[in-house]
C-alpha cells in the first residue's frame, strides 16, 4: 500500500536524512511518495527502526544511517564542517585528556608508525590490549612534548630532521619512501613523530639534573659497595663440554686436577698468556693471554665475580669452579668508577624510572576517556 501525501512541506537536512526524522521548512516545498520498501541485504531483510522511504522526481531516498549501518558502516555527522563520515572517520574523537583529544586519525598513525619501526607487530594491531597501550603511549606523547621547553622543542626539531637525514643516506631516500608508503605513511608523519617523541625524552632529561644523579651515584654505592667496580682478569679455563660441539670434554674432577696442574705453572712462573693458548678452553681470551680488561664484575657468574671482589691482586688463586667449569684467575686490577664515568649510565636509568612513574602514577589521572570502539 501507497501513503501518498501531496504538497508536503518538507525540510530535507543533513540532520534528517542521518537521523530518520522528517523535520520542515517554510521554504523548501517539494512532493514525494513515502513508500513501505523493502530492503535486502546479501538476501537477509533489514528495516529501518523509525521512517520510511521516499520517492522524489523518480530517485528513492532512504535514511543514511539506516543504510550504512546495515553495511555494518558506522556514520557520523559533522555539524561544524557540514560533512558525513561513512566508515572510518580520522577526525572521530577516540581519547580526551586533561588539555587535548587524540583523533582517530591521529591514533591511526601513530598505530602504523609502530608498525614501520616494530613490522613484527604488525599482527597484534587489532589487539585490544596492544591498541590501549598505545593509545596510552601516544598520549603521553602529546602532554610530554607539550610541556617542553620551546628550546627543547627546537633541539627536537632539528634532531629529528637529521636522524631522517641519516636514514636516507643509509638506505637511500627510495627505500625510506617505499617501507612509509607500506604502512601508508608520510615523510611528515615520521618527522611528526620524532619531533614529539624527542621533545617528550628532552623534557624529562631536562628535568634530570647533576645533583639527582650524584644522589643516585651515592645511593646506589651505599646498597652495594661493588656496584661500579671494574676490574682487569686474567683466567684460564679448565671446561667441562666443548664450546662449539658441547660435547663432554672431561669430568669435573679431571678438570680441576688439570686446573691445579695450569695453576703450579703458573705459580712456577711459566708464562701466563702460552699457557691460556694452551689450556684455556674459552674461546673469548684464550688468544689473548686469558685477559678481560676493565670489565664490570656484575656481568659475570657468581662465583667468578666473588673470586674477583675478593682475591689478593697479583696472586694466582685456587681454581674456582663455575657452570662451565674451573678457572685459574690472577687479578691484574680492580677499581670503582667514577661519578663521571657513570654519568650517562645513570641519566638513562634515571630517564626510564621518571617515564615509568608518570605513565603509572601521573598519567592515569589524565585520562579523561579511551573509546576505541568505531
Amino acid at each position: 500500500m501507497k501513503d501518498k501525501f501531496k504538497g508536503l512541506i518538507v525540510g530535507l537536512t543533513i540532520g534528517s536524512l542521518l537521523s530518520g526524522t522528517v523535520a520542515f521548512a517554510a521554504n523548501s516545498q517539494i512532493e514525494v511518495a513515502f513508500r513501505n520498501l523493502k530492503y535486502m541485504f546479501d538476501g537477509v531483510e533489514k528495516a529501518p527502526a523509525d521512517a520510511k522511504g521516499f520517492i522524489y522526481e523518480g530517485s528513492t531516498y532512504v535514511p543514511l544511517r539506516f543504510v550504512s549501518e546495515a553495511l555494518g558502516k558506522q556514520v557520523e555527522w559533522d555539524e561544524e564542517n557540514e560533512t558525513i563520515w561513512v566508515g572510518n572517520n580520522p577526525k572521530h574523537i577516540v581519547a580526551s585528556y586533561k588539555g587535548g583529544k587524540v583523533t582517530k586519525g591521529e591514533f591511526d598513525t601513530f598505530l602504523a608508525l609502530q608498525t614501520f619501526f616494530n613490522p613484527g607487530y604488525a599482527s597484534s594491531e587489532s589487539n585490544t590490549e596492544y591498541q590501549q597501550y598505545i593509545i596510552k603511549e601516544l598520549i603521553q606523547n602529546k602532554i610530554l612534548s607539550a610541556k617542553a621547553s620551546e628550546a627543547d622543542q627546537t633541539a627536537a626539531k632539528d634532531n629529528a630532521t637529521k636522524q631522517i637525514t641519516a636514514w636516507k643516506a643509509q638506505f637511500s631516500e627510495t627505500k625510506l619512501q617505499e617501507d612509509l608508503k607500506k604502512v601508508k605513511l608520510t615523510e611528515n608523519d615520521l618527522l611528526t613523530y620524532l619531533i614529539t617523541s624527542m621533545s617528550s625524552q628532552n623534557y624529562i632529561l631536562s628535568s634530570i639534573s647533576d645533583a639527582s644523579l650524584k644522589a643516585k651515584y651515592d645511593e646506589t654505592l651505599k646498597a652495594n659497595k661493588d656496584a661500579y667496580t671494574i676490574a682487569s682478569v686474567r683466567h684460564i679455563l679448565i671446561g667441562l663440554t666443548d664450546p662449539s660441539s658441547e660435547k663432554p670434554l672431561r669430568t669435573k674432577e679431571e678438570a680441576l686436577k688439570r686446573a691445579q696442574d695450569v695453576q703450579q705453572k703458573l705459580k712456577n712462573g711459566e708464562d701466563f698468556t702460552k699457557l691460556a693458548k694452551e689450556y684455556s678452553d674459552d674461546p673469548g681470551s684464550k688468544d689473548n693471554g686469558g685477559l678481560y680488561s676493565d670489565v664490570e664484575v656484575s656481568n659475570w657468574v657468581k662465583e667468578f665475580k666473588q673470586a674477583t671482589l675478593d682475591q689478593t691482586i697479583g696472586t694466582i688463586g685456587d681454581p674456582v669452579a663455575t657452570q662451565f667449569g674451573y678457572h685459574v684467575i690472577k687479578v691484574e686490577s680492580r677499581s670503582t668508577k667514577s661519578f663521571d664515568a657513570v654519568k650517562a649510565e645513570l641519566k638513562a636509568a634515571l630517564e626510564q624510572e621518571q617515564f615509568q612513574a608518570f605513565t603509572e602514577k601521573e598519567l592515569p589521572a589524565l585520562i579523561e576517556n579511551i573509546d576505541l570502539g568505531k
